[in-house]
């Protein structure tokens, strides 16, 4: 079997000598690098893959593509090659040939695929790569059929299988090399990695063309005319390349929808995201006109969408700040135009007005952005009504706990001070620091057990019917007083704090009842 495959010099046999025809040469080596810069291509659809389906379908397809170029590149450098001998091929062990280039081309892709390789991934992978172009080099020759008998030199077959790797290596090594380069325009390196590539590539197959050996008793001639070589190496270049073309343009449309279908899903993310906001967000363009409206607005102001989007977003503001608005915008234009910076979450109060003309206080938080060379201005609304008016009701609560004649204390959850108003400092000799964290209780006189357990069930009732009122004796006079407790609950019926209303001291002779 080795003896078969493997040349020995014979002074029986005569050696032809054969020839390359350059322009088949020169065809062999474009279509070569075609080939390549596609599989880079394909490769770098892999690395931006949004899901492992179309990063897998990205090297399958980039894997048919390159190992189908390997293969015409193969074929036409061995039509460039005249040995004046009639030479035929076996079709089935030509298409088998296809396969260890198409599988040599899945390990270079998968590999190319990754942002960084190390030194042991490169090596594996020049190994496989080399010896599976090697091995569809090796079939593809064992298709030749011909008179005379061809063979390989040992040596050139050994150098052959060394350079393959090496220079696979090499070809798998270029898009990261090149990428540390600083060059000034991208495809610049795209296009030196597809020829460095594509000269690895074809450098196998010509330094294995080295270790052929053809013997023939007798000088013999070549039956195919150059012109048969020609038509038939021009119709496998145009098939490959047609055939390459027709796979990079459906990924690069199956590329398309993914990134089209991401860019649909985010769209409707961040609409679903503006429709859900608490707050309004409003978008107006460089002129003042409203470009966006969200449900939130609507809430605010009153006005739908249809009647808002396209008009100016003074409608939304009472008629006192119309100039004042026009003032400004277009002195931030004018700024823009001269490279002021930009507008970053501005954040102030202003009035708004509702559709039926009720003023409303709101937080306005202004920010510009580009949309698409456009400039565009987004404004989150927050309706202050509520605030304004809670901070009303707060003030007015201030004003009574401070000033009222009754002393007064809030409690926590577990009846410890919280605070004290004047009124109650006066009646316990208290101020307020001292007083808080103080257990309410405390401040009154325990006259015997039966007054700690009185306590008890003044909690406890409270927690049944939510306040108590009645007399206890203060620490800090000796007098009695009288007491008003009353639980306050949240929403949920939880309990958060007390209330507890002294009144002045009541003449009551210390042994009454209580």
């Amino acid at each position: 079997m080795l003896a078969q495959f493997f040349w020995s010099p014979s002074a029986d046999a005569h050696v032809l000598k054969g020839e390359y025809d350059p322009f088949l040469v020169t065809l062999s080596l474009a279509v070569c690098w075609i080939a390549s810069g596609q599989a880079l291509r394909h490769a770098a659809f892999a690395r931006l893959a949004t899901s492992r389906q179309l990063r897998n379908w990205s090297i399958v397809s980039g894997s048919l593509s390159l190992g189908i170029g390997i293969w015409a590149m193969h074929f036409i450098g061995m039509l460039a090659y005249s040995m004046h001998a009639a030479v035929q091929y076996d079709l089935p062990v030509t298409v088998f040939s296809i396969i260890p280039g198409i599988a040599a081309s899945a390990v270079a892709l998968a590999l190319l695929a990754h942002n960084e390789l190390n030194i042991r991934q490169l090596a594996l992978g020049g190994l496989a790569v080399g010896i599976g172009i090697a091995a569809m080099h090796y079939s593809g020759m064992a298709a030749m059929r011909m008179p005379a008998t061809h063979q390989y030199s040992p040596l050139w077959f050994a150098i052959s299988l060394i350079v393959g790797v090496a220079l696979a290596t090499l070809a798998l090594w270029i898009r990261f090399g090149l990428a540390r380069f600083n060059l000034k325009q991208d495809h610049w390196r795209k296009t030196l990695a597809a020829i460095i590539m594509g000269a690895a590539i074809s450098g196998m197959h010509y330094t294995a063309m080295l270790a052929l050996r053809v013997t023939a008793e007798h000088e013999t001639h070549d039956a195919a005319s150059s012109n048969d070589r020609l038509i038939l190496a021009l119709t496998i270049a145009v098939i490959t390349l047609l055939f390459g073309g027709l796979i990079a343009q459906a990924n690069a449309l199956i590329q398309y929808r993914s990134r089209w279908l991401k860019v649909d899903m985010n769209e409707a993310r961040l609409q679903a995201l503006v429709n859900m906001a608490a707050d309004g967000i409003i978008c107006i363009d460089n002129r003042g006109c409203v470009t966006d409206y969200n449900p939130a607005a609507e809430v605010i102001f009153g006005w739908s969408p249809d009647e808002v989007l396209g008009q100016n977003v003074k409608m939304l503001m009472p008629a006192a700040l119309f100039n004042q608005h026009d003032h400004y915008l277009e002195q931030h234009e004018a700024g823009q135009r001269n490279n002021a910076p930009p507008l970053k979450n501005k954040i102030s109060e202003v009035l708004g007005q509702h559709k039926d003309g009720t003023l409303i206080p709101m937080r306005l938080a202004l920010s510009q952005a580009e949309a698409r060379g456009q400039r565009m201005y987004v404004g989150l609304l927050t309706d202050l009504s509520d605030r304004k008016r809670t901070e009303r009701q707060l003030h007015i609560a201030a004003t009574v706990f401070n000033h009222s004649f009754e002393g007064m204390v809030v409690l926590d959850a577990n009846r410890k001070i919280v605070d004290i108003n004047p009124a109650f400092a006066r009646i316990s000799g208290l101020n307020r620091q001292a007083a808080k964290n103080k257990e309410f209780s405390s401040l009154f006189i325990h006259g015997d057990d039966n007054t700690a357990v009185q306590w008890s069930q003044i909690w406890t009732e409270i927690g049944k019917k939510g306040h108590w009122q009645g007399l206890r004796v203060m620490h800090h006079d000796g007098n009695r007083h009288q007491i008003s407790l009353t639980a306050v609950r949240d929403e949920q019926q939880r309990l958060h704090h007390y209330i507890a209303v002294c009144y002045q001291s009541i003449d009551i002779p210390l042994g009454a009842t209580i």
